[in-house]
C-alpha cells in the first residue's frame, strides 16, 4: 500500500510540474538535500538549497517553455524511513529556433530519489546528455542566453568542486 501511495504522489508532482507548478517539487525537498543533474550543460551541477533549486527550475522553464514530463515507469522500494524511487520519464517542449521558428524537443531521463519520511533527501538525474547538449547551440542562436550559462551549482558557489 505504501509503495502505491508513493508512486501516485510522484506522478501527481510531475503532473503539477506540467502545469508550471515546479514549486510542488521544491516543497517536497527535505531541509537538507542534494540534487544532482549529471552533465556539463547549463542544467548540470549539484544543488543543495531550496533557493538554488528555484533558480534552476526558473532556468529550465525559460530554456524549455511549456516543458511536460511523462513518467513512464515509477519503481518504489523500501520503507517510509528510507525509500528509493526510480523513475523513467520523457520530457517534451517546444523550443525557439534561430530566425523565429519553433521546433519540438524531446528527451528522456532516469532519476533516483531517496526519501525519508516523505521528504526527498537526494536526487540524481541522468538525462540523455548528447541530446540536451545538442539543443544548447540552437537555443543560444535563437537568443536564449542561458543556453551558454554556467550550471547553477552550489559546490562551485562555495568554492568546492
Amino acid at each position: 500500500m505504501y509503495h502505491a501511495i508513493v508512486r501516485r504522489r510522484v506522478r501527481q508532482v510531475f503532473g503539477r510540474a506540467n502545469g508550471g507548478d515546479w514549486e510542488a517539487i521544491v516543497s517536497g525537498l527535505a531541509p537538507r538535500f542534494v540534487y544532482r543533474f549529471v552533465g556539463d550543460t547549463p542544467l548540470g551541477g549539484v544543488r543543495t538549497t531550496h533557493a538554488s533549486m528555484r533558480l534552476w527550475f526558473e532556468r529550465l522553464y525559460r530554456m524549455f517553455p511549456g516543458a511536460t514530463f511523462a513518467p513512464q515507469t515509477v519503481v518504489v522500494h523500501g520503507w517510509p524511513w528510507q525509500t528509493t524511487v526510480m523513475t523513467y520519464v520523457t520530457i517534451t517542449a517546444t523550443v525557439p529556433e534561430p530566425g523565429g521558428g519553433r521546433r519540438p524537443y524531446q528527451n528522456e531521463f532516469m532519476q533516483r530519489m531517496t526519501l525519508r519520511w516523505g521528504r526527498v533527501t537526494s536526487v540524481i538525474t541522468l538525462e540523455d546528455t548528447q541530446r540536451l547538449a545538442a539543443a544548447m547551440p540552437v537555443l543560444a542562436a535563437a537568443g536564449v542566453g542561458e543556453a551558454t550559462a554556467a550550471p547553477i551549482d552550489d559546490r562551485a558557489a562555495a568554492g568546492r568542486s
